[in-house]
């Protein structure tokens, strides 16, 4: 089941990269939660697709220009570990950013029941019981 998670959750990652967004909406589960970090602009826990979908929309809006390159997919039962090193342009600021983060994504039946990022690489991992 681990690598079919993993499937799912780069599926997700490639329709970000087309801004299909907020993805293929058969990999959802309907009570999906959304999860911001403390020190996030809107840090907090969103519930529902409709709400995911916002959120995902109002990342993507803000950004001019997007670029992402997947560098590990860490498979833990029913979650998947992801680091990614990400190269953004903001539309009004007009900030270039390049940094690592982390997600951990939750994958139940096939489908993506959480979404919880964090501003680290390794912070995901941790989160997952899986730190180096």
């Amino acid at each position: 089941m681990s690598q079919e998670n993993v499937e799912v959750v780069r599926s997700v990652y490639e329709a970000w990269a087309r801004d299909d967004l907020p993805g293929p909406a058969h990999l959802f589960d309907a009570q999906i939660e959304y999860v911001n970090p403390p020190g996030a602009v809107e840090p907090g826990t969103r519930h529902g697709l409709a709400a995911f979908t916002r959120a995902v929309r109002d990342v993507f809006e803000g950004l001019e220009t997007w670029q992402i390159e997947l560098e590990r997919f860490i498979p833990a039962g029913q979650r998947v570990a992801v680091v990614v090193r990400y190269r953004a342009h903001w539309r009004v600021s007009g900030v270039d950013v390049e940094a690592h983060e982390s997600a951990l994504w939750t994958v139940r039946d096939g489908k993506v029941v959480r979404y919880e990022w964090f501003h680290g690489p390794n912070d995901a991992l941790e989160a997952a019981g899986l730190s180096e």
